[in-house]
C-alpha cells in the first residue's frame, strides 16, 4: 500500500485510510515541507503512542521529485493509528489509519 504523505494535497495522508492485511506493508512517500509518520491510538490521536513506530521528522524540498520513505508492517488486524507531529499538522486533520473500523471507533470520529 502507498500513501503520499503532505506534498500538492497538503496536510493529508494520501489516500487517509487503508485496508491491509496480516502480513502487508505500508509505504510512506514524502512529499515537500517536513512531516513524520508516528503512530498514535484513537483515544489521543495528536499524541506519540508510547512504544509506537515514529519516522522522524523528513524534511523535502519543493524540488524533491524523490522524496525519503518509510515503511511499516501489518502484524496483525488491529487498527493503526497515524498523525504528523509537526506543529499543527495534526489538530489540521493530518491522521491516517490502518483497519479503522467501520463501526464504532470509525476513522471519521477520530478526525
Amino acid at each position: 500500500h502507498d500513501v503520499i504523505v503532505g506534498g500538492a494535497a497538503g496536510l493529508v495522508y494520501t489516500p487517509n485510510q487503508v485496508h491491509a492485511e496480516v502480513g502487508d506493508r505500508v509505504k510512506f512517500h514524502f512529499q515537500f515541507k517536513n512531516h513524520t509518520v508516528t503512530q498514535s491510538s484513537f483515544y489521543e490521536p495528536c499524541e506519540p503512542l508510547k512504544g509506537g513506530f515514529d519516522s522522524g521528522f523528513m524534511p523535502v524540498a519543493m524540488d524533491d521529485k524523490k522524496g525519503p520513505t518509510f515503511t511499516i508492517k501489518v502484524k496483525d488486524e488491529n487498527p493503526i493509528w497515524v498523525h504528523c507531529e509537526q506543529v499543527d499538522h495534526c489538530p489540521s486533520g493530518m491522521v491516517f489509519a490502518v483497519n479503522a473500523p467501520k463501526k464504532g471507533n470509525t476513522f471519521k470520529k477520530v478526525r
